[in-house]
């Protein structure tokens, strides 16, 4: 049996190129047999083995499974390098709305990370099995997951808080039941965790009352759903993955904060392919937002919608704008400068995105037409105190240069094409509590500059070099 498992292992590793001979790989011990034996194993097979323990002190029995680990690694020879971290899985739980579970493995797999870094290792390896596959696809499907929650687990993937590290699953094709035999046949100590038997969680249900009936009525169930989630991996990694990319190169444009997709792009699709770009989009730029169905139909619907509509989450919004669904996470959203602040004259005033300053000039200028949106000529004598910026309000009206009627500044930056999500952020200096210079956008008729103006004013605004908001195609 030990040498039917190893030989196993080593060829599951090789097909899927999940290590390099030697190579030095984190391997995250629970202290239950699956994560012990492949510790115990891919030493065995050469590797450059460090064990974590991540203890999050949520039930009785998690100071004897880091001792069970520490021990383990210390009587070993040479003695594997065993470090252990403390998380918090119940405060983030609270924190996020996440559930225990969840909370518990986005922090052990950000511990995983970090210690593969400092450790300089290229992977981290957990003990997930054949019967761990069947259960996920299980779950998926009950949950109603379209083909990438039907694939699984994969073999590897890149680990989300170290893109450049992998997380490997060796044991994936093994069943619990030859991981046991294996960990008794070496005399592997191990901790059974009540957790994986309590029916109050929905892997435990299936692990203790579906998967032993499926097996009962049908012969090797396990072993075949775990394939028909292996089939699928190939479907998706093969055909699906390849035609999202292509599709999501042509759609989607990262803008430092977020990003946009194209609704060009996006009505050239049916829906099926509509609500993946949609939940890919906000995979990117707002990862703790649903990545539901019905948040896929809802964002979805903004497609036909008015400019302005938006669908809010927590971490952010996606707003419809003129040729994009932009996806905005809420720090890339303009903070409101009210009440507005004073601006002496000759002197920098440093606002959020930039910084504004009004200087007298002693002499007229030869030209006072600027193609600069971020200079303007005013005359000195029409800016009356007090003198101020903040951003515009409701109401704000002015009479936009060269126009004989007046207009809101809501509506000048309507016309200006001002994408939603940006426009509670555009200043206004103001003068005497009136709008005189809708900021890179218009002056105001009445400060203009005439024949008899005696003193002409130069009004600056230098923006901040790449604002997060910004977006060529929003």
């Amino acid at each position: 049996m030990g040498h039917d498992l190893v030989d196993a292992v080593t060829a599951f590793i090789d097909r899927h190129d999940l290590l390099t001979e030697g190579e030095r790989v984190v391997v995250g011990v629970s202290g239950g047999v699956d994560s012990m034996v492949t510790a115990t194993l891919l030493r065995r097979l050469g590797y450059e083995v460090h064990v974590l323990h991540v203890n999050y002190g949520l039930r009785e029995g998690a100071e004897a499974d880091e001792a069970l680990v520490r021990d383990w690694c210390a009587a070993q020879g040479p003695p594997v390098p065993f470090t252990a971290v403390e998380c918090d899985a119940a405060g983030r739980a609270n924190r996020t709305g996440e559930s225990v579970q969840e909370a518990a493995r986005t922090l052990r797999y950000a511990a995983m990370a970090e210690h593969a870094r400092d450790r300089e290792a290229a992977a981290v390896a957990v003990g997930h099995h054949r019967d761990d596959q069947a259960e996920t696809l299980l779950l998926n499907l009950l949950r109603g997951s379209g083909p990438e929650g039907l694939a699984g687990m994969p073999p590897s993937r890149w680990l989300d808080a170290a893109p450049d590290v992998q997380l490997i699953r060796p044991l994936l094709a093994v069943p619990r039941a030859e991981i046991e035999a294996f960990a008794e046949d070496e005399g592997l100590p191990w901790r059974e965790d009540p957790s994986n038997r309590d029916p109050t969680y929905d892997r435990a249900t299936l692990r203790t009352e579906v998967i032993p009936l499926l097996q009962e009525k049908f012969s090797n169930a396990t072993r075949n759903i775990a394939r028909a989630a292996g089939l699928m991996r190939e479907y998706v990694d093969h055909t699906l993955t390849p035609s999202l990319d292509e599709k999501w190169a042509r759609s989607y444009e990262d803008c430092g904060a977020g990003g946009a997709l194209s609704l060009a792009a996006l009505r050239d699709e049916p829906s099926v392919w509509r609500r993946r770009l949609i939940l890919a989009a906000l995979d990117e730029a707002l990862p703790e937002a649903p990545h539901t169905a019905a948040v896929a139909a809802e964002v979805g619907a903004l497609i036909d919608a008015q400019v302005g509509k938006r669908v809010d989450f927590g971490s952010g919004a996606v707003w419809r704008e003129r040729e994009t669904l932009r996806v905005v996470p809420t720090d890339a959203v303009p903070d409101p400068l009210w009440p507005p602040v004073p601006v002496p004259w000759g002197e920098e005033v440093p606002l959020d995105r930039g910084t504004l300053r009004i200087d007298p000039l002693d002499e007229r200028p030869d030209s006072i037409v600027t193609d600069d949106p971020y200079t303007e000529y005013v005359d000195a004598g029409r800016l009356i105190d007090p003198l101020a910026v903040g951003t515009w309000q409701e109401g704000d009206w002015f009479q936009p240069l060269g126009m004989t009627g007046t207009k809101t500044v809501a509506d000048l930056l309507t016309d200006a094409h001002v994408p939603p999500h940006r426009r509670a952020g555009v200043y206004v200096l103001y003068t005497d509590e009136h709008p005189a210079w809708v900021i890179a956008h218009r002056l105001d008729h009445r400060v203009r500059v005439r024949s008899s103006t005696q003193q002409v004013a130069r009004l600056r605004w230098v923006p901040r070099e790449n604002d997060p908001g910004d977006c060529n195609s929003a």
